[in-house]
């Protein structure tokens, strides 16, 4: 299981930074309004749960550095940290909810209902983009403002809005030409 997250993670890499930094010279800010990525990380704690963290952990040091170099420095380690814990913090506040009010839109839990899942994308999203970039802000001595938040609250959830709504459109396309088989047929 772990090296199908990695492989995965590692490819939504690829293919994110060649949509992101393709043309990179000429807009002067660096990153993604479209941060694929972090759908990734969604995903694989939500359905794998916390025994995908170390594959994401290991995709998120290699990921950035090994396509992208230059862009990535020594405070990535534990701004990579900080991201995969926003999305556990989320999961468990929203486990925590639903679990303490009854007759709710989070009873019950679970990820195949797509309200769930959505509320996770931006609460997680939103712990990322705080915390990440505090955490850089500390470690690396740059001053980061509220439009860098912005951004990579917009990017984490879009990224994985379109990261969700793919994977979702092409297990359906496989599953109606019968190339995948379901458990509920």
């Amino acid at each position: 299981m772990s090296i199908s997250i990695y492989g995965f993670t590692m490819m939504v890499y690829a293919i994110w930074s060649y949509l992101a930094f393709v043309n990179l010279d000429k807009i002067e800010w660096s990153g993604s309004l479209i941060y694929l990525p972090h759908g990734a990380r969604v995903l694989g704690i939500c359905y794998f749960g916390y025994k995908s963290i170390p594959a994401l952990y290991a995709a998120e040091i290699t990921g950035p550095v090994l396509v992208y170099p230059q862009y990535y420095f020594e405070v990535w380690p534990v701004a990579s940290i900080a991201s995969i814990l926003a999305v556990v913090a989320a999961c468990e506040l929203v486990q925590w909810s639903g679990r303490n009010t009854k007759g709710t839109i989070f009873s019950p839990i679970n990820y195949t209902n797509y309200r769930t899942l959505a509320l996770i994308i931006v609460l997680s999203a939103a712990f990322n983009s705080i915390g990440a970039n505090v955490i850089t802000s500390l470690l690396a001595g740059v001053l980061i403002d509220g439009v860098v938040i912005l951004r990579f609250f917009v990017g984490d959830v879009l990224g994985s809005i379109v990261l969700v709504l793919f994977l979702s459109a092409l297990f359906t396309a496989l599953r109606n030409n019968r190339l995948l088989v379901s458990n509920k047929e």
